[in-house]
């Protein structure tokens, strides 16, 4: 899985990522902490074309602004092991912190009766710059994307 779009960052724990890649035939949001990771596949390629304009279009100044994804996978669909491992994606600008720019996740999981946490990861001050770069190569190399457009 080649990264198309990834922030990598270090703190006094180790490192942590967020990282969107095609895996295969899918899309997949690939969470890594420094002891655990796991990725969730997004719904297609229109989900990925949405966070790649999303990244673009993040506001320069402060004002409210967020997006936010879905993901999933059931595993062992139909049996009595069946598992649904689900995860909320939203990059955004913190109305809370002087309108901070932000990456975020945070996965779940629901067996039978019970709903769990999972993994949090959370991306304060991603390198904007960076992860705009991407997301413009990204539209532009995407067969049947439309063309980035910047915001003003």
């Amino acid at each position: 899985m080649e990264p198309i779009l990834s922030c990598h960052w270090q703190n006094p724990d180790g490192e942590w990522a967020l990282t969107v890649s095609r895996n295969g035939g899918s899309w997949e949001l690939s969470a890594s902490a420094p002891r655990w990771s796991e990725s969730l596949p997004f719904e297609g390629p229109d989900d990925v074309r949405r966070l790649a304009q999303a990244l673009l279009d993040l506001p320069c100044e402060p004002e409210p602004y967020e997006c936010e994804w879905q993901l999933s996978r059931t595993e062992f669909a139909s049996t009595d092991k069946e598992r649904t491992h689900f995860a909320t994606f939203a990059l955004g600008l913190d109305p809370t912190d002087g309108h901070r720019p932000y990456l975020a996740y945070q996965s779940y999981y629901h067996t039978g009766q019970a709903t769990g946490l999972g993994l949090e990861v959370i991306c304060e001050n991603p390198p904007v710059d960076h992860l705009r770069a991407q997301a413009h190569a990204f539209l532009t190399n995407l067969p049947a994307g439309r063309p980035p457009q910047q915001r003003p």
